[in-house]
């Protein structure tokens, strides 16, 4: 039982306009990267296909049309970490953006600054997948920018861990999206301890 009653607050992270774009080439060079790993080590790769037939496939090569795939990355676990770091001094936050076999793949991270401040809004429709429309999302150029939301339950379950918003930069906000929905995860910087927010949400 939460501590803290269901609130009509929201707390989300902006990504600007102007950034959206440059993440996006990152992930598709990495959806790229990874995929041309499995065929080289397997010989083939699982994707989510969006032309022709839509659905799962098996492809023996990496797609001529950028963003036409989806490496396949499991239903839950969640391929790419969205890391915002609140600055306490300005009103500037930092984005660092990971892919989770970043290593394996020797992809360097994509980190920047956003020139924005989480923001709070009243209760709305929201929602953390953030590539819904994956073709208007990644492979056109956006005109909007991106949101990941701290709403509803998981927002109360921030504040039954002791969270204020007072003191919201004293935490790491990492939102993973998934096949299914998005984890959201916060690390209290100081104890280095972390907090999964999702982990009881069923999407």
């Amino acid at each position: 039982m939460l501590s803290n009653p269901i609130t009509h607050e929201l707390l989300y992270f902006l990504v600007p306009a102007e950034k959206v774009n440059a993440i996006a080439a990152w992930i598709l060079k990495s959806d790229e990267t990874y995929m041309q790993d499995e065929i080289n080590k397997h010989g083939v790769t699982t994707v989510i296909h969006y032309q022709g037939k839509m659905g799962f496939q098996r492809l023996n090569e990496v797609p001529k049309e950028t963003g036409m795939a989806t490496p396949y990355y499991g239903t839950t676990g969640g391929a790419y970490q969205f890391i915002f770091n609140p600055q306490a001094e300005d009103d500037d936050t930092t984005l660092r953006l990971r892919h989770a076999l970043g290593k394996r793949l020797k992809l360097k991270p994509y980190e920047t600054d956003l020139g924005t401040r989480p923001q709070f809004e009243g209760q709305k429709e929201a929602t953390n997948h953030w590539f819904l429309n994956r073709t208007e999302t990644l492979i056109e150029n956006r005109e909007k920018e991106f949101r990941f939301y701290i709403d509803g339950e998981i927002y109360a379950n921030l504040l039954a861990i002791g969270w204020q918003k007072e003191r919201l930069h004293e935490y790491q906000y990492k939102f993973i999206p998934t096949t299914v929905g998005c984890h959201i995860i916060v690390r209290q910087i100081a104890s280095a301890q972390t907090f999964n927010l999702t982990e009881d949400i069923e999407w």
